[in-house]
């Protein structure tokens, strides 16, 4: 497996494990603890998507849930169909298929791109609301263009087949965020005797302290019966 910007060493990647996944048509490889951008970029890949309005290449640029470019679409059938998932929250997996939201025919090649080279001459801030006003008969047509040019990603088509478990919990407090700061809060909660939830968006706790070797700060394991 060739991937240009692999480390050899390193992160949270589990390098014996090999993924395969498809983005935007094409297959590519990954490894175990890899997020979907992770693997992307391993993988050489800088064009993730298009930007609103002027269909302009962009690529990954954070890590985590302030990433404004990497908006992908999954699923490998219409039922299971998900849009707007960030690349970089989204953990790799076996057979995971993933495409742009925007770009077309492809994200590579997208004609709107021509949009961008003419930029502010013919799209001014605001143009649409002036543009696209009569005659009313024709706004579903213009609604129906615009969004798919915004490439904000799709609702399935069909119904889901999968079922879902659901549970209804109660604590005393809710910690949000699994970092330093919040396994802290809910320790000491815990250990007052309060019903704690602590929960995170992350499959894993400890936020960057699970990554960054130059974290060393520890939380003692609760003395007491877990909550």
């Amino acid at each position: 497996m060739s991937q240009v910007n692999r480390l050899r060493e390193g992160a949270r990647i589990d390098r014996s494990r090999t993924l395969s996944f498809t983005f935007n048509g094409k297959r590519y490889q990954g490894h175990a603890g890899d997020t979907l951008a992770s693997a992307l970029l391993a993988n050489g890949v800088d064009v993730v998507n298009r930007s609103f309005k002027y269909s302009r290449p962009r690529g990954i640029v954070a890590a985590g849930a302030e990433e404004p470019n990497a908006l992908v679409q999954l699923g490998s059938t219409e039922a299971a169909q998900v849009p707007n998932v960030r690349a970089t929250q989204q953990a790799l997996f076996e057979g995971l298929t993933a495409q742009s939201t925007n770009g077309w025919p492809n994200v590579q090649r997208d004609v709107m791109s021509l949009v961008g080279k003419l930029g502010g001459r013919f799209m001014p801030p605001g143009f649409y609301y002036k543009t696209f006003m009569a005659p009313a008969s024709m706004w579903m047509t213009y609604e129906k263009y615009i969004r798919k040019g915004a490439g904000l990603g799709r609702s399935p088509m069909e119904n889901d087949p999968d079922s879902y478990d659901h549970l209804n919990q109660h604590c005393d407090l809710l910690v949000v965020g699994a970092g330093p700061t919040g396994l802290a809060a809910a320790l000491t909660a815990a250990r007052a005797g309060a019903r704690v939830i602590l929960c995170d968006e992350q499959e894993e706790m400890g936020a960057r302290c699970s990554t960054a070797a130059s974290c060393s700060t520890t939380v003692p394991p609760p003395s007491g019966p877990s909550r």
